[in-house]
């Protein structure tokens, strides 16, 4: 018997994968300290915050973010495992108002090495999957991928080559877009030689499989780099899993792999995630920081559009019915799982799969 929508399904199933891997759930207040955003504002997806005064006169926001708030909870010398499924309150996506967004996400707080790596990137992987399979399986088909970037891969190629610190943001902002041309012009711009730029312009054709990054490597920092990527692609199932250095983010706060979940049937990714030690040692922390969120207001967006229908059976009936065996009749496809709306003969119906008469003593399929 199907007793969850499909979202709250997939996160009741997420939440006992997490749980699995020794994850606890982090809860949290709606409310943080404004300045605390604005001295990170950097690493947020939305500069719009929304913001008001506390009864003591002090300026508060309501949450944009949660990685925030659990990384100025982390202790040095402590590793931090935990899950949460929270709301944040940001301008949406879709519609340019503020939306009260709902958010699940993991974090891996304290001595990160690779097999620390290799389990965010494994359990974004399985999110991402389970998303597809639970909210988007069509005929028991159902497509998603993660793709995987490095950051420290990136920093250490534009070291080599001599890109300066304040060029880096442009190229990376033409790397993001797939933009060849605009990374080599960035960067002879800048004083790199031709060489060296058309070899970074190139790393924004990279894409699929990681033997392609090994003619990238060009110093010991891009070496250890891709010896990271190596691991992962070697224990992860390869079907889904792609080298796509389009992924980027900020190099201030991000310094190690970075990735993307998307799913078939929604035009935007589902999850993102990395590694961000620099926004810990910001914070004054000796601590490495991996995890990824997942932005279920998407799943719902999208997976409603595709199944567009209000109930799956309408039953319909006429004036004088048997309520009783009615009932009865609609019970049977309730208990069986399906959506069952009971509605009047000439009446405006709701969407729906399948339209069944009952007449009192049979059901005909209409």
């Amino acid at each position: 018997m199907k007793i969850f929508t499909e979202s709250e399904e997939i996160i009741y199933k997420l939440r006992e994968l997490y749980e699995k891997y020794g994850y606890r759930r982090f809860k949290m207040s709606k409310f943080e300290e404004y300045a605390f955003y604005m001295e990170y504002k950097k690493f947020l997806t939305t500069q719009n915050i929304i913001s008001f005064n506390d009864l003591d006169g002090s300026l508060l926001a309501l949450k944009p973010d949660i990685t925030l708030s659990i990384a100025k909870n982390a202790k040095n010398g402590e590793n931090t495992r935990v899950y949460y499924n929270e709301n944040v309150y940001r301008a949406s996506h879709n519609i340019h108002e503020y939306k009260e967004i709902p958010q699940m996400g993991v974090e891996y707080l304290g001595d990160i090495d690779i097999y620390a790596e290799y389990e965010i990137v494994r359990l974004a992987a399985m999110s991402v999957k389970q998303i597809a399979k639970t909210a988007f399986a069509r005929d028991g088909e159902f497509s998603y991928s993660l793709d995987i970037s490095h950051m420290g891969f990136v920093n250490a190629l534009f070291n080599h080559y001599g890109v300066s610190e304040g060029a880096k943001a442009e190229v990376l902002e033409c790397l993001g877009k797939k933009d060849g041309e605009g990374i080599f012009a960035a960067c002879t711009a800048d004083g790199v030689p031709a060489e060296g730029a058309a070899k970074i312009a190139e790393l924004a054709s990279v894409h699929g499989e990681l033997p392609k990054l090994s003619a990238f490597s060009v110093c010991e920092e891009t070496e250890k780099a891709y010896e990271e990527l190596k691991v992962i692609f070697e224990t992860l199932p390869r079907a889904s899993i792609n080298i796509d250095f389009s992924i980027v983010n900020d190099m201030s706060y991000y310094n190690g792999i970075v990735f993307q979940g998307f799913v078939h049937g929604i035009p935007r990714s589902v999850l993102s995630g990395g590694r961000y030690d620099n926004l810990l040692s910001k914070m004054g922390k000796n601590v490495g920081a991996c995890g990824f969120a997942l932005y279920l207001d998407l799943i719902d967006l999208y997976g409603e559009s595709e199944n567009g229908y209000d109930a799956d059976i309408v039953m319909l009936y006429s004036e004088g019915a048997d309520i009783p065996e009615l009932e009865k009749a609609a019970a049977f496809y309730r208990d069986n799982g399906f959506r069952v709306c009971i509605c009047k003969k000439g009446s405006v119906l709701p969407k729906t799969k399948k339209i069944i008469e009952f007449d009192g003593e049979k059901e005909v399929l209409v």
